[in-house]
């Protein structure tokens, strides 16, 4: 079933709460684009608009909410999902799914065509070139066949791989056509996720000292704690099949991570898998690990030198993200320092 994931189950325009200019604006866009999905323009209004009673506006094959993480672009396409469907089937799928899926990117828009009139797809990514291909060529055939978009995205399409690359088969479609084919709604705002309660707990600080501190809470912890170094989940991530290693990790009350630390953007899209696919689980382990620095600092898009670096950097920004929801942050000091009084 391609439904919402369960952390955005209940998630309407209701419980929207926006913060932001920007965001009271997505909410209304998305707001409008569901209802002309719902009721579309009769012949009177058809009627109206090319006597000139009424402006027309230009149609639009979708909606594409991009911003900064943690802005609430996801709660929104949920919302839109459960407004929709059933009246109108959606499918909602996040980006890596789709782009997992084997088939011809036509096949698969024809398949999904077959059965639905609406596209949700969740966190455009960007960090390869071959998966921007498949993406283009699937919108493409999504609107000829009918079917409408709506779709969340950290990044403008102008800022994709395709323009920078100099492919020219795709550097048009997204400088030129996406926002006169989509209707573009960019969702500025402060990270939610940085407020919210956090469930675990992570000690940055000399390894020793920050290891020893998660090693006291596992051995404390009641519930089913499962403790892995990071080379061992590392390793565990390269030979397991993901869905083994998910459902593993998912089976433990507490996840202890241990030394957590990044070397580079291979190790940063295995953990990227983990942390993202846990965060959106129905039912996630607490999460707790210890680093010598601060997830923010682990991969800086701005530290990295090809684009394809740069776009996985970037992605990588939402995982730092999602980590700092859940857990709180606890420095440690050297064991020669005195604490502060």
């Amino acid at each position: 079933m391609y439904t919402p994931p369960a952390r955005f189950a209940s998630a309407t325009f209701a419980t929207f709460h926006p913060e932001t200019p920007s965001q009271q604006q997505a909410l209304r866009a998305a707001e409008a684009f569901t209802r002309r999905l719902l009721h579309p323009p009769g012949f009177r209004d058809r009627l109206a608009a090319w006597l000139g009673r009424v402006p027309e506006s230009p149609p639009r094959h979708g909606l594409y909410l991009v911003g900064p993480v943690g802005t609430g672009k996801t709660h929104l396409l949920a919302a839109m999902y459960h407004a929709l469907h059933p009246t109108l089937p959606c499918a909602f799928l996040h980006s890596s799914r789709l782009f997992r899926l084997p088939d011809h990117p036509e096949t698969l828009a024809a398949r999904l065509a077959d059965r639905y009139r609406v596209l949700c797809l969740d966190e455009v990514e960007l960090d390869d070139p071959a998966n921007e291909a498949r993406l283009v060529l699937i919108l493409k055939t999504l609107e000829r066949l009918g079917v409408t978009l709506l779709a969340t995205s950290n990044v403008e399409p102008e800022k994709f791989l395709s323009v920078s690359l100099g492919n020219d088969r795709f550097r048009r479609f997204l400088t030129e056509e996406f926002r006169a084919r989509y209707e573009v709604i960019v969702v500025r705002g402060e990270d939610y996720r940085q407020r919210l309660g956090k469930p675990g707990r992570a000690w940055i600080g000399p390894p020793e000292e920050a290891r020893a501190r998660l090693r006291e809470a596992f051995e404390n912890d009641p519930g089913r704690a499962c403790w892995f170094s990071f080379d061992e989940l590392m390793e565990a991530a390269t030979h397991t099949e993901h869905t083994r290693l998910l459902h593993r990790l998912a089976d433990c009350d507490s996840l202890y991570l241990a030394d957590i630390a990044i070397d580079g953007t291979d190790t940063a899209l295995r953990l990227l898998r983990i942390i993202d696919d846990l965060y959106l689980h129905p039912h996630p382990p607490r999460l707790f690990f210890s680093a010598a620095t601060p997830p923010e600092a682990w991969l800086r898009a701005g530290e990295t030198h090809g684009l394809l670096e740069r776009g996985i950097a970037e992605k990588f920004a939402r995982t730092t993200s999602r980590l700092t929801a859940l857990c709180e942050i606890e420095p440690v000091p050297a064991a020669d320092e005195t604490p502060a009084s």
